[in-house]
């Protein structure tokens, strides 16, 4: 115990502190009412998010790019004062986190270059990741041609995940392939990267990702099956080795279900049975995962400080906040009634529920 104090002491001491800076329930119930987005951007102006919100202009055109760059460039600040609170081993094992954020950036830049679009305008819907990854995106948007890319990123750990995807998508002229070789790539070297660390950070960390995988499969298996109508050995090629799915039964069973009841019961874990039954469909099935991953990283956060489940569920916590915000302005910019956008939220509650 206390070599976990000592590990864990300023870092967990760091984490604490950002934490009391996520908004709250009752944030939420203000920005859901706001009249307007001179309402919405003043509110968010007197909480942590005043200095990022700061000279933002909500009427420009490219107002809600601006926005995205702004929260990200924030979640990028918060990514190092995190990891500078962590021993060398912790710290490491964050940086797998960044991959997530990598793969996003990696996928603008592919479809930038699939479309022919201009690189400069491109460069705009880009995250800022300078401070957390050596690649330079805007040279990879001047590449003119996905292999061209390819051969740029040849020496970087993106470049086998990208090259196996290659062959179908000159087949197909989709990028599809492209885009699930690097999920896939991401979640793989998460929980590879699960070996560097002490057995019961191991323990405590594999049970989130674990949790997170089971959450994205059920969720890929519903979608791949209802809206893309891929036949089950496609969607099995797609699902993560991990988690609960590590065995090729478990990953077999959830592709070749035939409807989300089937699915429910080839599930292989009771909780996610006795969670998801009843469940009429695919969106009441995403609705139910999302609760359960809250209060996921919930149960994480509650947890003695000095453990690697802290800084991970925090800064989970902290990309759903991000969502939320884009979530609330697209919403605002569109005109949508705040019961449409509600429903969108992840949302903390009162007592540790969640809607």
């Amino acid at each position: 115990m206390i070599f976990k104090i000592w590990r864990y002491a300023y870092g967990g001491a760091k984490v604490m502190a950002l934490k009391s800076f996520l908004l709250a329930p009752e944030d939420y119930h203000y920005l859901l009412r706001a009249r307007n987005l001179e309402d919405l951007a003043g509110y968010l102006r007197s909480t942590a998010y005043g200095p990022v919100l700061s000279g933002w202009d909500w009427r420009r055109g490219d107002a809600e790019a601006e926005l995205s760059r702004r929260l990200y460039g924030n979640l990028a600040q918060t990514f190092l004062k995190v990891r500078r609170g962590l021993k060398k081993r912790e710290s490491r094992f964050l940086d797998l986190l960044v991959y997530r954020l990598i793969a996003e950036n990696l996928k603008v830049v592919l479809r930038a270059l699939h479309q022919g679009l201009d690189p400069i305008r491109a460069a705009a819907r880009l995250l800022p990741l300078e401070s957390l990854s050596f690649l330079d995106f805007p040279e990879m948007l001047g590449q003119g041609s996905i292999p061209r890319l390819m051969d740029h990123l040849a020496a970087t750990v993106w470049g086998p995940p990208l090259a196996r995807g290659l062959d179908r998508y000159q087949r197909e002229s989709s990028l599809f392939p492209l885009e699930m070789s690097l999920d896939l790539f991401v979640y793989a070297a998460l929980w590879q990267g699960l070996e560097t660390l002490s057995r019961a950070d191991r323990r405590i960390a594999a049970g989130l990702l674990g949790a997170l995988a089971d959450v994205t499969n059920i969720t890929w298996a519903g979608r791949f099956r209802d809206l893309y109508g891929f036949p089950p050995e496609e969607t099995y090629q797609y699902l993560l080795e991990a988690g609960s799915f590590r065995s090729p039964a478990a990953r077999h069973d959830l592709a070749f279900a035939a409807n989300t009841g089937e699915m429910i019961l080839r599930l292989p874990r009771p909780v996610y049975i006795e969670l998801l039954q009843g469940a009429q469909d695919r969106a009441e099935v995403e609705t139910r995962l999302r609760q359960y991953w809250l209060a996921t990283l919930e149960r994480s956060l509650g947890r003695p400080p000095f453990q690697i489940g802290l800084p991970l569920a925090y800064l989970f916590f902290k990309e759903l906040e991000l969502d939320n915000l884009i979530t609330l302005i697209t919403g605002m910019l569109l005109h949508l009634p705040p019961e449409r956008v509600a429903p969108q939220l992840w949302r903390r509650e009162a007592g540790a529920a969640y809607v």
